[in-house]
């Protein structure tokens, strides 16, 4: 399951550099040490901006792909904080089946913290001590950075 969930993520991850490239946007990987402790996967000129971005691939819910719910890293495996605080993080986004949704990383947590996490739906992910929050793609809609279009 995990080595689905890698191949999926590193899809999601080509997918997105291809489409930066596509667009005209320079962009570079991050280094392995900037992916693992940084959350950072690229950094991307977007609005004369250069970014690190942070990819999450189109998730499973109830084994299922689907679009419409985000899942928020609060906690991560071994118990520390999750990316959504990554501090070095300026981007997040988000694979959807026809673009990909771009957002502040600092406004959807502060939408969440504003709203007040007990309000989220909270779950653990196989088997290891992360919490996430699912967190509906329509809800932070208005707080959309960028759309990059599949």
């Amino acid at each position: 399951m995990l080595e689905k969930n890698i191949l999926q993520g590193n899809k999601g991850e080509n997918l997105f550099y291809n489409l930066c490239v596509r667009d005209g946007f320079d962009i570079r990987k991050a280094t392995p040490y900037q992916n693992k402790y940084q959350h950072t996967d690229f950094f991307v000129k977007f609005k004369n901006n250069i970014n690190s971005v942070d990819v999450k691939s189109i998730k499973k819910i109830n084994g299922k792909l689907q679009d419409e719910k985000y899942y928020i890293e609060m906690q991560h495996d071994w118990g520390g904080a999750g990316w959504i605080y990554a501090e070095n993080m300026d981007l997040i986004a988000f694979e959807t089946f026809e673009n990909f949704k771009i957002y502040r990383r600092r406004k959807i947590l502060n939408y969440i913290l504003d709203k007040g996490i007990h309000n989220f739906e909270i779950l653990t992910r196989q088997k290891d001590n992360s919490l996430c929050l699912l967190l509906d793609r329509e809800e932070i809609n208005s707080i959309t950075y960028k759309t990059l279009y599949k």
